[in-house]
């Protein structure tokens, strides 16, 4: 399950690796047309499931307020002093935490195992495979003018991975004010 992103963020994106590059790191990058703001994974599913979460999704989120969250940082996961995962950070938004945690109890009412961590809301930027020295300086000298992302639906992607990197395909968008649409 995933919001939808823009072009704006598209664009930022591939300027954002661009410089990256530059900089000497190397990583599965995330294509621009694949960016978007991950809410949960649902692992392997039947189509049967997936229809019938997005019907119960559509009906607790039936009437939510449509809103914005903010782009606005840089930021990285590491290990053992190395960084693992490039990403881009959204200010702490308390509508869009709402909208994870009414999903995430449609998720458990409906039997699906989820992890009960602390969501971390970002945009994957790409997975780091080798990276130059200083790259937390690197990393933290990187700016950018925030960007607003409007959400209005939630999308449920069905993801294929292949050598060239994932492929999604939305199944279902679930519209805070129109309920299901079903993505052939």
């Amino acid at each position: 399950m995933a919001i939808e992103t823009n072009e704006k963020l598209e664009r930022l994106l591939t300027d954002l690796i661009e410089r990256f590059q530059r900089m000497g790191f190397k990583a599965n990058w995330t294509k621009a047309k694949n960016v978007h703001l991950t809410l949960f994974f649902l692992g392997d599913q039947k189509m049967e499931k997936l229809a019938q979460l997005a019907y119960k999704v559509g009906e607790r989120v039936s009437g939510f307020p449509t809103f914005h969250f903010n782009i606005h940082k840089m930021g990285f996961f590491e290990n053992n002093s190395q960084p693992k995962v490039l990403w881009l950070g959204i200010e702490e938004d308390h509508t869009l935490i709402g909208l994870y945690e009414e999903i995430k109890k449609v998720l458990k009412f409906s039997e699906l195992e989820v992890k009960d961590t602390n969501f971390l809301p970002h945009i994957t930027v790409g997975r780091v495979k080798s990276f130059p020295n200083h790259w937390k300086e690197l990393i933290n000298s990187v700016t950018f003018d925030q960007i607003q992302v409007y959400v209005n639906s939630i999308g449920i992607y069905s993801s294929e991975l292949t050598r060239r990197g994932p492929i999604y395909k939305k199944l279902y968008t679930v519209d805070f004010e129109g309920g299901v649409i079903i993505n052939g």
